[in-house]
């Protein structure tokens, strides 16, 4: 299994950093960076701090993605897959979106989203 570096900043103190559940798991979890819990109301869409920024080497790029026990409870990550590219310095948020019909509580420290690594293959195009 190959591993690639990924430089980790924390914007906030209290900002946890991603961590692989199991030992093979393809994502790691992504915690929020809120101190106090949230309401994500029914199909309301809100932009979420994690309260960490990383860099990702040249040929990389890491997804945002739906964590599936989330899912299930009806929190979804909107654009999901979310793009992050090597050129991205900022911090990372995550956008969630609540798909059921009922108000959804989001507690400090909730691991909400995954992220995935994957290298980056650029194409040419060809015109007929």
């Amino acid at each position: 299994m190959d591993k690639v570096e990924v430089q980790f900043k924390k914007i906030v103190e209290w900002a946890k950093i991603p961590t692989y559940e199991t030992k093979h798991a393809a994502g790691c979890d992504i915690s929020i960076a809120i101190q106090d819990e949230m309401i994500l109301y029914p199909n309301e869409v809100k932009s979420v701090s994690t309260g960490f920024a990383i860099k990702i080497p040249p040929g990389y790029e890491a997804q945002i993605r739906s964590r599936a026990g989330m899912a299930r409870k009806g929190l979804v990550v909107a654009n999901s897959p979310g793009t992050i590219d090597a050129e991205h310095v900022g911090e990372v948020k995550v956008l969630l979106l609540n798909v059921t019909d009922k108000p959804i509580k989001i507690l400090p420290d909730q691991k909400v989203a995954q992220m995935v690594f994957s290298p980056v293959v650029k194409v040419d195009f060809l015109i007929n």
